[in-house]
């Protein structure tokens, strides 16, 4: 097994973190870019090799692909809130552009990190498969839409032989070591804690952070320059995903389930007080768009070439509530704040 010199942006964030443990288990060395200013508690005691830089800083990301056999682009502002468009858009779809330039002029292998909100939706019921396209005029949202187009200039630039990248897209990650809180991870907390009675009907499709790193890795291997691999486990609605989340803590899951009108009337205003209070908001109209999304995501495809075999998302749901509960770095432990739409991290 060759160790290989690899890149990750966005090495801070939950998959971030989980992707550069794994490549150091494997054998690589590892460079990290970070924002100036990030912490990074999740790697901390790791050897990798800091960087500091922004990939919006085109300069900086040349100098961090110097001499790297891989990049796996996984910066990316995720917001499910609104009042972050034009910052999104600079992080997502312009950072990209950067790090597809300098992977092309220095003939270095890509996996970038997209998101199955970049595919085009498909109706209730059908199968949401990698050839549904990436169009910016047909996804949802700022963020869908980013992605979207982040995802089409790298495909693009693949398929025409400029550079060999891969591109990987999961759905919603879940399981440990994170430490900067994720969305998913607040609720998560929340339900294990016993601090949110009520909850929404709707669902999503699950996947375990620790099985989307090994994926990259196996793309990174034997992934097909200018194809995209969907990376899914299953569907859960938000009433079994915190039923799981109340089994592996140990108490009652929540009780009363707000119909999705209701949500939908909140929603809204959720997004005032979320701008008032500097506080999170969850339930957002955008939050709440992706809990009515009910298409099939096989991940068929990444299951045949990647040999991409998922464990169980309720396992997962139980390791991410051990770890948040128990680990000395978690950020319930160690009062870690959160704030809206501030995590740079990968899907």
């Amino acid at each position: 097994m060759t160790a290989r010199k690899v890149l990750v942006t966005g090495a801070s964030g939950h998959l971030g973190n989980v992707l550069v443990r794994a490549l150091l288990e494997r054998g690589d060395v590892v460079r990290v870019l970070i924002e100036p200013g990030d912490a990074a508690p999740g790697l901390d005691g790791l050897e990798v090799e800091r960087r500091w830089g922004d990939v919006r800083d085109e300069p900086a990301v040349q100098q961090a692909v110097q001499g790297v056999d891989v990049v796996c682009h996984l910066a990316g502002l995720v917001s499910i809130t609104a009042g972050f468009e034009a910052r999104m858009r600079a992080v997502n779809v312009e950072g990209t552009r950067h790090v597809l330039a300098a992977c092309k002029a220095q003939k270095t292998r890509l996996l970038y990190m997209s998101s199955i909100h970049a595919l085009s939706e498909v109706k209730p019921g059908e199968d949401l498969l990698e050839d549904a396209g990436f169009d910016e005029t047909k996804a949802y949202g700022a963020y869908g839409r980013s992605k979207a187009e982040a995802s089409r200039l790298v495909q693009a630039a693949a398929r025409a032989g400029e550079v060999s990248a891969t591109l990987l897209l999961p759905v919603g990650c879940v399981g440990p070591s994170d430490y900067r809180l994720s969305e998913l991870g607040e609720v998560v907390a929340a339900v294990g804690r016993r601090k949110r009675p009520i909850i929404v009907t709707g669902g999503y499709h699950w996947v375990d952070v620790r099985d989307v790193a090994s994926a990259t890795i196996a793309a990174i291997e034997r992934g097909r320059s200018g194809e995209a691999y969907l990376l899914s486990e299953c569907f859960l609605s938000v009433k079994e995903l915190c039923g799981a989340v109340a089994k592996a803590a140990g108490v009652r899951p929540p009780a009363v389930v707000l119909p999705l009108f209701i949500a939908q009337a909140f929603s809204w205003p959720m997004l005032l007080w979320e701008y008032l209070t500097k506080r999170r908001a969850l339930m957002t109209p955008y939050a709440l768009h992706t809990l009515t999304c009910r298409f099939q995501v096989p991940a068929k495809k990444a299951r045949e070439e990647l040999g991409f075999t998922p464990r169980r998302t309720e396992d997962s749901v139980a390791d991410a509530w051990t770890w948040l509960s128990t680990h000395s770095r978690s950020p319930l432990l160690v009062g870690g704040a959160t704030r809206p739409g501030r995590q740079l991290s990968g899907g």
